[in-house]
């Protein structure tokens, strides 16, 4: 199916690596001039020249200064306004996944606050007036499965992907009859390089596959396999983040897409 993505515009943050660089390879396969971000430039130009991409964008979105300058610079390479955007910089920014919500300072809240939630609404605020005055824009957040079903460790970033799950719908409504789409797509456990990494060294053996480590860490209880019978990979999150890019997505919008393979339990 030809998504019609073949010359349009994109941004997409955190795309160094991880869930955001399957997303910039998949947009650039479907021949979109793809804008890669990160903080961290050799490793973002090195994603760029890999796919061809339009250009780079360094920054910390965490800033209001950071992300002007992260939309200029992305701007500037595409030669023209941003027709996708993509927000999926975040992570928890404190490494306080672990840690109970009594220990988690205030501070420490407001500092994932502005990395999973005020990142993407400080990106909205520069790019949606191009996509109104253009009468199309595409916008895609990346939250997560916890923002819906949150766990006992890790709330400042839960509740950080619950706000932006909030302002996904709140802009999605604002939004209307513009040709501007606002949706997030959830991941749920998503086998990054780094959770294999970890599994390797857990497990001794550097030559462990996905599948292999996914049954070894459900073995340990480490986690319980969802309804899929495996997790997710990168690409699964791409496929589904390239599908509401679409021109042809036009009347999806303010939803949210769980892409977590059956992991949360509810029927929304």
């Amino acid at each position: 199916m030809d998504l019609e993505l073949k010359g349009r515009r994109a941004l997409v943050t955190g795309s160094s690596s991880g869930i955001g660089e399957a997303i910039a390879r998949m947009l650039a396969r479907e021949g979109c001039a793809v804008v890669v971000h990160g903080r961290n430039r050799e490793r973002a130009e090195k994603v760029a020249a890999d796919i061809r991409a339009a250009g780079c964008a360094i920054g910390d979105l965490s800033t209001d200064a950071g992300a002007a300058a992260v939309h200029a610079e992305a701007r500037a390479a595409l030669g023209d306004s941003i027709e996708i955007l993509v927000n999926n910089a975040g992570g928890s920014s404190t490494g306080n996944s672990s840690r109970a919500p009594i220990e988690i300072s205030p501070d420490q809240f407001i500092s994932n606050y502005h990395a999973n939630a005020l990142s993407s609404v400080r990106l909205c605020r520069h790019a949606v007036p191009d996509m109104v005055a253009a009468k199309f824009g595409r916008i895609i957040n990346i939250s997560s499965a916890v923002a819906v079903q949150p766990n006992n460790l890790g709330t400042d970033y839960s509740g950080a992907k619950a706000a932006l799950n909030n302002f996904t719908v709140s802009l999605a409504g604002s939004l209307k009859g513009v040709g501007v789409t606002v949706n997030t797509v959830s991941p749920g456990i998503i086998m990054v390089d780094g959770m294999i990494r970890w599994g390797r060294q857990r497990y001794g053996d550097d030559h462990l596959t996905i599948e292999e480590i996914t049954q070894r860490m459900a073995a340990d209880k480490i986690f319980e396999l969802p309804p899929a019978g495996r997790l997710g990979t990168p690409e699964d999150l791409a496929l589904v983040t390239c599908m509401l890019a679409s021109p042809l997505s036009g009347f999806v919008t303010g939803a949210n897409y769980r892409v977590d393979g059956g992991q949360v339990r509810s029927v929304n």
